[in-house]
């Protein structure tokens, strides 16, 4: 069964964060959906929805967790895709 995730992620702004990030994803199986990034004084700042089987769900948080070692700070909450015509 698929689970929806919402990430934050923050970093200096520098080439390659979003490459990192979605390798993390699909290293563990996920889709990226959708996102919505920014580049705000000096910094990368970005929203992801990605889709994962909940199985996977636990190792993907972690590794996206180990991204912080490279100074990419992710932040992941469970979601729920919503019907967009209800926004």
């Amino acid at each position: 069964m698929a689970e929806s995730l919402v990430l934050t992620v923050i970093a200096d702004d520098k080439t390659g964060i979003v490459e990192q990030v979605s390798k993390v994803v699909a290293q563990h199986g996920g889709n990226w959906l959708e996102s919505r990034m920014a580049h705000m004084a000096g910094k990368f700042a970005g929203i992801v929805l990605i889709s994962v089987d909940a199985a996977q769900s636990a190792d993907l948080i972690t590794a996206l967790s180990a991204l912080s070692s490279q100074g990419i700070q992710v932040t992941a909450e469970s979601g729920a895709v919503s019907d967009d015509s209800q926004c």
